[in-house]
């Protein structure tokens, strides 16, 4: 539709698309910026009034630290829960644990790249782990599982 039309027409044109093409979900991604300020404070809550909204979701950079407190902090609209991207970087993820004491909301999925099949469940004691300097082997054993299963399933496609 253009950056010529209200956020909040271009939400409820989406809805009725997706309703009218037999789709049950959508999904509202709002433009991100790193500091909060009023302006989209008040676009997002018309867009709440114009659609209904099952869920608000706030998406973190990890990256950006103690910053991403602070964007989570101010955010006025209310939330349901967080997504902490970037996590398989450096960073070890302490912004996480202090968004969840600010804001009192879940840290719902990690991501750990750049691929919707990159977004992981957050499992809290794994970040503390982390955050400690232990490492997440939990996670990587996972992972190591789930390729030896990938691979046990080629062989056996071959074989067949």
């Amino acid at each position: 539709m253009g950056d010529k039309n209200k956020p909040a027409d271009i939400a409820k044109a989406a809805v009725e698309h997706a309703a009218k093409n037999g789709n049950n979900i959508v999904i509202l991604d709002t433009a991100g910026r790193l500091h909060v300020d009023e302006d989209m404070m008040a676009e997002l809550q018309e867009i709440k009034e114009a659609v209904e909204v099952h869920q608000t979701i706030l998406v973190v950079d990890a990256m950006t630290g103690q910053d991403a407190v602070n964007v989570a902090s101010s955010f006025k609209i209310g939330i349901d829960g967080v997504i902490v991207t970037k996590l398989d970087g450096d960073t070890r993820g302490g912004a996480a644990l202090s968004i969840k004491a600010v804001t009192g909301r879940p840290i719902l999925y990690v991501g750990m790249g750049e691929k919707l099949s990159d977004l992981e469940q957050f499992y809290p004691d794994r970040m503390a782990s982390r955050i400690l300097g232990m490492g997440d082997v939990l996670s990587l054993i996972e992972k190591a599982g789930a390729e030896l299963d990938e691979e046990k399933a080629k062989k056996m496609a071959e074989k067949a």
